[in-house]
């Protein structure tokens, strides 16, 4: 069940990358059209062998009535003209090769070998010009399809990861989700897309010259593909050893990617604990595991072109032996032109089909990063809008939390029938101790997470019944990691609101965060590009600004989830006066370390392993909760 499962996810997978490559469709009927031309100038620049051996330099010619390259060239005018005539019209004459080749065999009989001479060297050049020509073409359309291809396949990952819920991000790797965008659609795009194109060419190409040494000697023909199915069976060997080491590569990579992402993004801790040596010993045990595997995909790789050259070696020995017997048998009808012309055409089908047999090869490799890629592709996010959902425009009268229960892992409820009612314009926090569902509340809200019994209810409608991205814009959000982007001060506030805003509104955003006074202090006041996650603020001056972000979109609800906790006393007072000013006319929800920043909200909710334990003022709980008394009592010293 799980390998066909496997599979048909492997063929919706490469269906998918298809018909995005069918986008460019006009793209890829240029390039078909190209190979084609290519194809067929290739084949005839092999031709042209047989009239260099056979008549440029045949001896004792008789009979010349062309002995001027002029009359000649008159003649051989005179000889197409009469063929198209005679043909009914120019492609029927190209359909009808054989009896032109007739024809041109008497021409060139009665013509001096100077002349034809020149005519061959004009014919090559512009034969080999031509092909030339087309295969850039061909290459540049299919380029575009493929680069255009790549860069769909990243965009519809991206947005695939963007719309899963959270819980896809605590069980899947950063590091791996980098390779897997980069490394491995580089892959899928290099050894799969690229092989559908190059097998396709390669097989136009065999037919073509297989056409032609069909026409030359089918005998020889026939002897000289003998061998091939042997090859192709090493060929296959060396593919399934290919795609196995491949996998383990592609594994080792996400190991390497999420160990550097992980150390890099803990070096305060790393060097705090004198820890630099270890994690150099981690990393190149990682790093030399990958070597490994990477040396022995590329030891099977290699082994391909020596077995591919002994092939052609051995093939080419056996139609040298076989075709030199038939041209020194006593009147046969097989000349030193038709001999070479098909070595010419054997040993041009011998490379496409070497070229096909590694294609084998790619797309094996290429199987291991398609899968992996295909966990993204086909990774439904558990966040979904239902088909039926509504919009809704305002929030009128309260948040309701009916019977709610929720775990992160099956059998382990963070919260337990969890049911609390928030009336519109009023001020809930939440504490307790850590682990107690106090984010959980505020994660479900807005749901990064649904739950998994009960319901979570806006003015009586499950916020399920809501179309996710109107659900959303009721909340505005600071968490207590104060996350920022590499963008400037404007750009980040601005982003508290899909709308666009005006310059007036981030203002006075940060007048109402209390982040003016140090933004004007920078030299770009606004305008200035913040380092990596704002590392160039101090923590207050972050948070300010992520309250500002919070509020620009003018949210009815805002979320403080320990927006306070990492901060010291005067950066706290400054935030805290902010989230005043933020909280005005508007539904709060606080979450809550530090019980100093709630004394003065509506009702305090207590929270122990998910339920409620105590509820009500900071006065009342204090006189009925034993739980709320001891962590008001340790925070206070006592």
């Amino acid at each position: 069940m799980a390998m066909k499962r496997r599979i048909k996810n492997r063929w919706n997978n490469i269906i998918l990358i298809f018909r995005m490559m069918l986008r460019y469709w006009h793209y890829m009927l240029a390039g078909f059209i190209s190979m084609l031309l290519f194809a067929l100038f290739n084949g005839v620049s092999v031709t042209l062998v047989i009239p260099l051996f056979d008549y440029v330099f045949k001896p004792n010619k008789i009979n010349l009535l062309y002995t001027d390259f002029s009359s000649f060239l008159v003649a051989l005018g005179e000889m197409l003209k009469q063929h198209i005539s005679s043909s009914g019209g120019f492609f029927p004459a190209i359909q009808n090769y054989s009896a032109l080749w007739e024809d041109a065999k008497v021409l060139m009989l009665q013509t001096d070998s100077l002349s034809l001479l020149y005519l061959l060297c004009i014919a090559v050049f512009l034969v080999i010009l031509f092909k030339n020509v087309f295969y850039l073409l061909h290459k540049i359309f299919f380029n575009s399809v493929r680069g255009r291809t790549i860069r769909d396949i990243r965009n519809y990952m991206f947005s695939r990861y963007l719309n899963q819920s959270l819980t896809f991000f605590s069980r899947h790797r950063i590091g791996d989700a980098i390779v897997r965008m980069v490394g491995d659609v580089e892959i899928v795009s290099e050894q799969l897309i690229n092989s559908f194109v190059n097998v396709i060419r390669e097989m136009i190409t065999v037919i073509v010259f297989a056409r032609i040494a069909y026409l030359l000697n089918p005998v020889l023909l026939l002897y000289s593909i003998i061998i091939l199915p042997v090859f192709s069976l090493t060929i296959g060997f060396l593919g399934k050893k290919i795609k196995k080491y491949s996998k383990r590569i592609q594994e080792q990579l996400s190991n390497l990617f999420s160990n550097v992402e992980e150390v890099l993004n803990s070096m305060k801790i790393v060097q705090a604990f004198r820890h630099e040596q270890y994690e150099k010993k981690n990393f190149e045990a990682i790093n030399n595991k990958h070597y490994h595997m990477w040396f022995k995909a590329q030891y099977y790789g290699t082994l391909s072109t020596p077995i591919s050259e002994l092939n052609t070696a051995i093939t080419g020995i056996i139609v040298i032996i076989i075709g030199g017997k038939m041209i020194l048998t006593p009147g046969s009808s097989f000349s030193l032109g038709d001999f070479t012309a098909f070595l010419f055409a054997l040993f041009s089908m011998l490379h496409p089909l070497k070229v096909i047999t590694q294609v084998y090869t790619d797309i094996r490799k290429a199987l291991v990063s398609l899968d992996r890629i295909g966990l993204v592709l086909n990774q439904e996010s558990r966040i979904q809008d239902k088909p039926d959902a509504i919009t809704k425009e305002t929030f009128d009268s309260e948040i309701t939390f009916e019977n709610v229960t929720f775990g992160y892992k099956e059998n382990k409820p963070v919260l337990k029938n969890f049911s609390l009612t928030i009336p519109k314009g009023s001020k809930v926090a939440f504490v307790g101790a850590s682990g107690g569902g106090k984010t959980t509340i505020a994660n479900l809200m807005n749901r990064l997470y649904d739950v998994t019994y009960g319901a979570i209810k806006i003015d009586g409608i499950d916020i399920r019944d809501i179309k996710l991205d109107n659900l959303r814009k009721f909340f505005g959000v600071v968490t207590q990691d104060s996350i920022l982007f590499s963008k400037s001060i404007k750009e980040n506030i601005a982003y508290g609101s899909q709308e666009e805003v005006s310059d007036e509104q981030i203002i006075k955003a940060a007048q109402i965060a209390n982040a003016e006074e140090f933004i004007n202090e920078m030299p770009n006041k606004y305008d200035e590009v913040l380092g990596s996650k704002g590392s160039d603020l101090s923590g207050g001056q972050k948070q300010r600004l992520c309250i500002a972000r919070a509020i620009v979109g003018d949210p009815p609800i805002l979320i403080f989830d320990e927006a306070t906790s990492a901060l010291d006393t005067d950066s706290e007072q400054k935030v805290q006066m902010a989230i005043d000013k933020a909280t005005q006319n508007r539904t709060v929800i606080l979450i809550a370390h530090r019980l100093s920043t709630i004394l003065k909200a509506d009702k305090i909710v207590v929270l122990e392993k998910g339920k409620i334990v105590g509820m009500g003022t900071h006065q009342e709980l204090m006189q009925n909760c034993p739980r709320y008394q001891h962590l008001y009592n340790l925070q206070q010293g006592k």
